[in-house]
């Protein structure tokens, strides 16, 4: 993994970065849950990660590092869709 940039620090201590995979080149969500809870990590792909519902502050954190809009404000739409990721 490469280009890693943390978006989003919880109040539990959890932490969410940007990477990207060196083997496929795509973006992904790295998760690493606080100690207390195990100290997980998970990984999810960019587009995965901004349709998890509900929202949270992570995903508008997540929109601000990528520095693209949230196209989810037409009721209409069921999920993220930008192409620019």
């Amino acid at each position: 993994m490469h280009d890693v940039k943390q978006f989003a620090l919880s109040s539990n201590g959890d932490r969410w970065f940007l990477a990207t995979s060196d083997d496929t080149q795509e973006r992904y969500v790295l998760h690493k849950a606080n100690e207390p809870s195990g100290g997980h990590e998970t990984r999810t792909p960019v587009r995965d990660f901004l349709n998890i519902r509900p929202f949270g502050p992570e995903r508008a954190a997540l929109l601000e590092i990528l520095g693209v809009d949230d196209d989810t404000a037409d009721g209409a739409q069921s999920s993220y869709t930008s192409s620019s990721l």
